[in-house]
């Protein structure tokens, strides 16, 4: 048998985190030559999944199969270790290139995408192409499961199952909604049709009451009764189809600023021996900025001097009045610390703020865990719920996409076309930048 015909399979595996159920009897066979997309909600068990696969972790029963046993794994795990003197874009293809390698006979990837600019995804969307191996890859960006994946294995935080569907996103998407549709009429046909039964039963139940129909044989109310159960039981059982919790983000400014939001001219920004500018750019009201370039260009860098936390080294930058900047920062330093999230929101209020980060996906349970403990989604739907909470009118999102799944990148791009603020935006994921309604792109 030949090193790349091997397979991996996780055959109905269960796992659970105390009492917490995160998957349940899910089986998934990846094949040699295989490119499955892992999707589902922040907290289904993707990731959880993807380190079964690794044998990081045991299941509680199933089992977790290499055929043959020599089958050489590669995973790369959601969160990297920082280094501090490169971008995250560099120290994501930093992590990925060992991990890229033509030896290895299956490749688990966790968010491959975060952090890297258009170059690196196109990098990435060729090193895979080319690679002989299998895949299973965890990512929120849809262009790039369109682009790399034949198969999308569903997570389901209801049942804790996964369903299998053929194709990539785009695929996917319409056939979980065609799917959904049939679902809804089955179940709508089994309602109306077990509803007309009982209205017989009922009419012909009043009738034999009153007494009519004197003239034929009379039904006993028990013979009635039996004859309509009968009915009954034929009919087709279906449940109502789970209506999942959706995420509400909804972003206000509480206020409007000057026409002028933001001005450089001549701006240099340092640091250490890397310089950016000189820039000229005026932000207007209402404007939406996308901030472009690759990565190491000093977006990053260019957003720490619009937000005052590096001095320029040349040049002015001036801030119009009533101008209250809210950031995103891509590393989500803000909620990295010890404080619970109630501590931080506590100028709202207990109530007040338990209320607002519910509507963000963070319950009762989450609000007096550390900041720390969040996993990444959770980390970036709290500091959008800081943003919503302050009510800023101009927003500095820098890789906002980063670590939240498919439905919640969605939900962003909904809030952001209802906002009515000005908006300066960093992102790699192509979809949110096509639909963002960019007035003026900035390239570094």
């Amino acid at each position: 048998m030949s090193r790349l015909a091997g397979s991996l399979v996780a055959a109905g595996i269960s796992k659970s985190y105390g009492v917490k159920p995160v998957l349940a009897d899910v089986t998934v066979v990846v094949p040699p030559g295989a490119r499955i997309g892992l999707v589902g909600s922040n907290g289904v068990g993707k990731s959880t999944l993807l380190r079964l696969l690794a044998g990081l972790e045991e299941p509680d029963s199933g089992r977790v199969r290499r055929e043959p046993r020599s089958l050489a794994v590669g995973y790369l795990a959601q969160e990297r270790e920082p280094s501090g003197s490169r971008s995250g874009g560099e120290e994501a293809r930093n992590a990925l290139m060992p991990v890229l390698r033509g030896d290895l006979d299956v490749l688990l990837l966790d968010e491959p995408t975060n952090d890297l600019d258009f170059d690196g995804l196109a990098w990435l969307e060729r090193s895979l192409g080319a690679h002989p191996g299998s895949l299973v890859v965890v990512s929120h960006d849809r262009a790039f499961l369109d682009r790399v994946v034949t198969q999308i294995v569903e997570l389901d935080e209801w049942t804790h199952g996964a369903t299998e569907y053929a194709g990539g996103w785009s695929e996917y998407e319409a056939e979980r909604e065609r799917r959904r549709e049939r679902h809804y009429r089955r179940w709508q046909d089994a309602v109306g049709e077990r509803r007309r039964i009982e209205e017989q039963a009922r009419r012909m139940t009043e009738w034999e009451r009153r007494g009519y129909g004197q003239g034929r044989k009379k039904k006993k109310s028990k013979d009635v009764k039996r004859t309509y159960a009968a009915k009954l039981a034929r009919v087709e059982t279906v449940e109502k189809p789970y209506e999942p919790w959706q995420l509400r983000l909804d972003l206000a400014a509480r206020s409007r600023s000057g026409d002028t939001v933001l001005r450089l001219e001549g701006a240099v920004v340092e640091r250490g021996s890397f310089r950016v500018g000189p820039v000229d750019l005026t932000v207007a009201w209402g404007d939406r900025v996308a901030i472009a370039g690759p990565n190491g260009s000093g977006k990053t860098t260019l957003l720490d001097a619009l937000l005052g936390r590096l001095p320029l080294a040349a040049g002015t930058l001036w801030a119009g009045p009533g101008v209250v900047l809210g950031e995103l920062e891509q590393d989500r330093a803000a909620l990295s610390g010890s404080r619970t999230l109630l501590e931080i929101f506590r100028e709202l209020g207990e109530e007040a703020a338990r209320t607002l980060l519910a509507k963000f996906g963070l319950g009762a349970d989450d609000v007096l865990r550390p900041a720390a403990s969040l996993s990444p989604g959770e980390r970036t739907r709290a500091g959008l719920a800081l943003l919503a909470a302050r009510g800023v009118n101009c927003l500095v999102l820098d890789e906002p996409t980063n670590h939240l799944d498919v439905e919640a990148v969605e939900e962003l791009e909904r809030a952001l076309a209802a906002y009515g603020g000005t908006v300066l935006l960093v992102t790699h994921d192509r979809l949110l930048l096509e639909r963002f309604g960019t007035t003026r792109t900035l390239e570094l």
